[in-house]
């Protein structure tokens, strides 16, 4: 294989597995490889991800991917990632992990979704996000961790989701997606842009100045 042709890189961050693929500029596939990834639940209705690990799983099934083809890294060319949507991905304000990630199949915000609904908050959020109140929605998980756990919820750095962590782990640039942010409780779908208006009705609005860019 020359070592000049080139190649794009897919990732996809699933709720069970990680897969990486390798194609060439006419769409072939040159090569994919996948690694199982644990899911922990320390008590009922739990669903969490160690951080540290995910991103070791991913760097590991991308060089096991490179070495299979026989390419080096510098004849990727660009990278696509898609990940499990939602949940909660957390960097302290040194840029560190904070805790394990809460994925969207958590179920432990349950309770504060049903408080809301007794609120009438979901009238007060759809005509503005077009979306519903989930347990998985990191708006729901934000405001279990205020509750629950304050000492993290203030050395919250960031706030990101799982596609958004691994681009922060290969780069070192923080940035959201608008097709996943959109679906977060956080977004005015009429503006584009993130509403200081929902943090403040979620009563979450301390994160505002931690949300990544559009």
């Amino acid at each position: 294989m020359s070592k000049k042709q080139a190649f794009w890189l897919g990732i996809d961050c699933g709720g069970t597995y990680l897969k990486a693929g390798l194609y060439d500029a006419e769409g072939h596939e040159h090569g994919i490889v996948r690694q199982a990834l644990q899911t922990m639940s320390p008590l009922p209705g739990y669903a969490e991800r160690d951080m540290h690990q995910l991103w070791q799983h991913c760097a590991a099934t991308i060089a096991g991917l490179l070495q299979r083809a026989g390419i080096s890294g510098e004849q990727i060319k660009g990278v696509g990632i898609s990940a499990q949507g939602k949940g909660l991905f957390l960097l302290d304000k040194q840029d560190r992990p904070l805790g394990n990630a809460i994925l969207s199949s958590d179920r432990r915000a349950l309770n504060i979704v049903q408080r809301w609904q007794r609120d009438r908050i979901p009238e007060r959020l759809y005509p503005v996000t077009r979306q519903t109140l989930w347990t998985g929605h990191p708006a729901s998980l934000l405001r279990w961790v205020k509750e629950n756990d304050p000492q993290r919820y203030a050395q919250i750095g960031c706030v990101m989701m799982g596609h958004d962590y691994l681009r922060w782990c290969l780069t070192g640039v923080k940035g959201c997606e608008e097709s996943n942010i959109s679906e977060s409780n956080l977004y005015n779908m009429s503006t584009g842009q993130y509403d200081p208006c929902l943090t403040q009705w979620l009563g979450i609005g301390e994160v505002d100045s931690a949300l990544p860019p559009l």
